[in-house]
């Protein structure tokens, strides 16, 4: 018998096993296969995802640093090298958490995992227990109501990475973090990009001036974008697939090489037969109380995107420490802890805080700042001045709310209203420092001057 068992080693899962293994727990970690081991985000997400962004971006400032001097000529580029190299990567990475699981002396079990009752699982043919359970299983891309993927002309995320060449053209259904980072990467490398997204704007989520400021960057850099759009018939053809989109006001019947389906995910508990551990769930996800425990069985907990939290790798992170601090009787962490949103699109988007939107529901007196990026040297030096810097701060006290970025360096950026927002600074507090010149981070120093 294990003091706890977690089944799902993505972020989520492979950290709070690492955290109680070291804490003195003994602790059985069950995942599908060793293939599964660092869940979607390591081996079909965040990581694969931003190594095939960097590689195309590289290619797409090519004809800025053209007139910089630098003259090189793309004349093709080879899908097979990216795949190889994104390999590496995620072996490499999945060495060291092999390497961290193993310190903290945690076994790992392979196979599917469903409970027996409220103190044992089924993995494969073995029945094991274990005083506490942890669910961390992650979540899968939402299907389309409509297109069936196929793995061929019609895919999923997970399929960009096993592409053996690029499409001519591609349709993205879905304007959301995932689709804003994939348009950026076929476009880069001069796929015909177009993007099909429901709801009124690109990056729901964010605030509508960064949504509409992403929308006019992709169209001014040639990706065709569709909001309010909705696919009302398809037909899989022998050379792509046929598509009808209803705009509203007007139908279009559209033809691409391939369709990506981007329109959210959904949790992966289905296999584990919560029933028969009294575990309450809705729509897939795992009801918790304030310390993340099952409302209706307290032996188990539920981190990741098997809950109602945001579906990031790094709220998971939190999540598992805020568990096993409870396991261990450490210091418990707070419930609520600000954290960024962000997306690697080009310009990348992040954000932090509270939104315009959130302080208007609330009845929140606010003022925003906005300082764009047309004015900072250094994001003219790097080929790319497009976006700005905003702040959302209490009118009165004038602390910072929240924030908002679209440019260079977004995703870096951000960081620095973490430490603001966390320590409570004024605008008064922030316009005494000094930052340094020529950089990015100087734009945020001047948002607090003007």
């Amino acid at each position: 018998m294990y003091d706890v068992i977690v089944i799902g080693a993505g972020p989520a899962g492979y950290e709070i096993a690492s955290l109680l293994g070291e804490g003195g727990k003994s602790v059985c970690l069950i995942e599908k296969d060793e293939e599964h081991l660092g869940g979607t985000c390591l081996n079909w997400g965040c990581i694969p995802a931003k190594n095939f962004l960097e590689s195309a971006i590289y290619t797409k400032k090519a004809s800025y640093f053209k007139e910089c001097g630098v003259d090189f000529t793309l004349n093709s580029f080879d899908m097979e090298k990216l795949k190889s190299n994104s390999c590496r990567l995620i072996c490499d990475t999945k060495t060291g958490i092999f390497k961290k699981l193993k310190k903290a002396k945690v076994e790992i079990k392979y196979g599917l995992a469903s409970f027996v009752d409220e103190n044992s699982i089924q993995v494969g043919d073995e029945i094991i227990e274990a005083s506490e359970f942890i669910i961390a299983t992650g979540s899968n891309h939402r299907e389309h109501p409509l297109m069936k993927i196929d793995k061929d002309k019609i895919i999923s995320s997970k399929e960009v990475f096993t592409l053996d060449k690029l499409p001519e053209s591609i349709l993205i259904v879905g304007g959301g973090a995932i689709g804003c980072e994939f348009a950026t990467f076929f476009h880069s490398l001069g796929v015909k990009t177009h993007i099909a997204e429901f709801t009124p704007k690109l990056l729901p989520i964010e605030d509508d001036d960064m949504g509409k400021t992403i929308k006019r960057e992709f169209e001014r850099s040639g990706i065709k974008v569709d909001v309010k759009a909705n696919i009302i018939e398809y037909e899989v053809l022998e050379d792509g697939v046929q598509v009808t989109l209803d705009l509203g006001k007007k139908q279009e019947v559209l033809k691409f090489d391939k369709v990506l389906i981007s329109i959210g995910r959904v949790p992966n508990t289905n296999e584990l037969n919560l029933g028969k551990a009294n575990v309450a769930s809705d729509n897939g996800f795992v009801e918790v109380d304030s310390n993340l425990q099952s409302e209706t069985n307290k032996k188990v907990y539920a981190i990741g995107d098997v809950i109602r939290s945001p579906a990031l790798a790094h709220v998971a992170y939190y999540e598992a420490k805020r568990v096993a601090n409870k396991i261990l009787n450490h210091e418990a962490l707070p419930q609520k802890a600000i954290f960024p949103s962000v997306t690697f699109c080009s310009p990348q988007v992040a954000s932090i805080g509270e939104s315009e939107y959130s302080l208007k529901e609330q009845g929140v007196k606010f003022k925003t700042k906005k300082v764009f990026f047309k004015t900072s040297a250094k994001a003219k030096i790097k080929g790319d001045d497009s976006g700005f810097i905003k702040i959302i701060y209490d009118e009165e006290a004038e602390t910072i709310l929240g924030a908002g970025i679209v440019g260079n360096e977004a995703t870096e950026l951000i960081h620095q209203f973490l430490v603001v927002i966390n320590a409570k600074l004024t605008l008064k507090d922030l316009s005494k420092m000094i930052f340094a010149h020529p950089t990015l981070s100087e734009s945020t120093l001047e948002v607090f001057w003007h």
